[in-house]
């Protein structure tokens, strides 16, 4: 048969989806087996969040302290988070699902994060300007919208760029750079807030975008090509996340777990300012020191979780978490809030102990469904939690006693977490219905994942698919 008689020839997508399954595992394990490249990722990656922490350190905080500058008390402040919070707990589902299902030449994470930058950008820099209460509402809600658009999408590429077996060592770089980031955002950026606020917005502002569009300049995402079946609906990420109904037990005690942290980041620089008296420059001095320490500790708690096991890592938090409340109650000047960070910069890289159980368990292809329903629990019960926070310091006058509500639930979450080891341990089977539902994603996915043809030489090796479908006890037990 001549070439003319059998057509044109067929566009990149066409070839992709001509392409089999097999093919596709191929070069998706040939991309994890190329570790320069994983690492190359990995250094852009943490770029990109150094840009966002050295910025959103200082700023945030920053927009809370202005709203009860000119009035809102702590319980509205509490009540904005929390607004911010139970709308990005369905926002994340979005904007996850649909990354998950991208099929841009761009990637599947980048197209979001760059329809983000723009209007995160403006409303930082015209935040400062303002002072009546509704306006700075609205651009507090324009920055908190496509704020959840970026961290919807941009930090799941570390947990798509790498191999299964150096995630929690990857999240504990990410942390590194993190508090590097916020070590210097707390030293430079709170003095500067006594001198000029406008100032510190518009550099931190200026500083996220750039960042941000140099790391996606070089990031290189995996070649994964997973076109939607069906359109969007709120159930569809809980369906795939949930084949496996015993995951909903860990889900609780993920969002559980960050009941504590949050109360404590929310509240900790009210607490400085009306408890002990501190200025933003010296609360950001006082915190610093904790953060540089987190620095130092965030990779080695990485390596405990990967070698010892979560459940080690989660025991160690939680008595870490005792002895930050037991000590927030004595604490009266800047040299006891050094004290207080430093134990929060301890527990801080043991947090992720609880996601990183989740994330050894879960199939990449699916990374956003995931995570994102995880978000959905998780962001719900915290918007909820931060809520009650806010009454409680208005009724008791006490931010020590929004403390220890926090430490309460994350207690809580503790024994979960041990209850979710014994049911994976004991064996307890899915139902009927999980087990069907995990063939037919099974089913899907091996006709659906495909690689795009410019991509499929990016990896120079071979070696091991990386994904794994479904939960059975021996994934479990390796997970915590």
């Amino acid at each position: 048969m001549s070439e003319e008689s059998m057509g044109p020839p067929a566009t990149p997508t066409e070839q992709a989806i001509l392409e089999s399954p097999s093919t596709a595992d191929a070069n998706l394990a040939a991309f994890y087996a190329d570790r320069k490249l994983m690492w190359r990722n990995v250094r852009w990656i943490n770029f990109g969040h150094f840009g966002t922490a050295i910025s959103m350190t200082i700023v945030e905080p920053l927009m809370n302290l202005r709203l009860k500058a000119i009035g809102v008390s702590d319980s509205s402040v509490g009540l904005l988070t929390s607004a911010n919070l139970w709308a990005v707990s369905f926002l994340v589902m979005y904007f996850s699902w649909k990354s998950d299902h991208c099929t841009s030449p761009l990637g599947r994470r980048t197209p979001f994060v760059l329809i983000s930058l723009p209007f995160i950008t403006t409303a930082l820099i015209c935040f400062p300007h303002f002072r009546e209460k509704w306006i700075l509402i609205g651009l507090m809600v324009v920055y908190y919208f496509f704020n959840d658009m970026k961290a919807s999408t941009y930090p799941l590429l570390s947990i798509d760029c790498v191999s299964k077996e150096v995630l929690a060592r990857v999240s504990g770089l990410v942390t590194v750079v993190i508090s590097l980031a916020a070590f210097l955002s707390s030293r430079l950026g709170a003095k500067m807030a006594d001198v000029n606020q406008p100032r510190v917005f518009l550099i931190a502002a200026i500083v996220m975008m750039t960042a941000t569009l140099v790391a996606l300049w070089r990031i290189k995402e995996p070649p994964i090509y997973h076109p939607a079946t069906e359109s969007f609906n709120i159930l569809a990420p809980i369906k795939v996340a949930c084949q496996d109904r015993r995951i909903l037990v860990l889900m609780v005690a993920v969002a559980l777990l960050n009941a504590f942290y949050m109360i404590f980041n929310t509240w900790v620089w009210f607490y400085a300012k009306t408890k002990l008296g501190l200025t933003i420059g010296e609360t950001g001095a006082a915190m610093s020191y904790g953060l540089l320490l987190r620095m130092a500790v965030s990779y080695p708690a990485g390596w405990l979780i990967d070698r010892f096991g979560s459940y080690i890592a989660l025991s160690i938090e939680w008595v870490l978490m005792l002895g930050l409340v037991v000590s927030s109650i004595y604490v009266t000047n800047a040299n006891g809030l050094i004290l207080l960070t430093v134990i929060f910069s301890l527990l801080m890289p043991l947090q992720v102990a609880g996601d990183t159980i989740l994330w050894k368990t879960m199939d990449k292809a699916d990374t956003g469904s995931y995570t994102s329903t995880v978000s959905l629990i998780r962001n719900f019960c915290t918007g909820t939690v931060i809520a009650i926070s806010g009454y409680i310091i208005k009724w008791t006058g006490s931010y020590v006693a929004a403390f220890w509500f926090g430490f309460t639930l994350s207690s809580i979450a503790l024994i979960v977490f041990f209850v979710y080891r014994h049911i994976m341990r004991t064996g307890g089977k899915p139902t009927a219905a999980g087990l069907q539902g995990l063939a037919e994603a099974e089913l899907i996915h091996s006709s659906n994942v495909r690689v795009e043809p410019p991509t499929l030489a990016s990896g120079p090796g071979s070696g091991p698919a990386p994904a794994s479908h479904g939960l059975n006890p021996r994934q479990a037990s390796a997970a915590g």
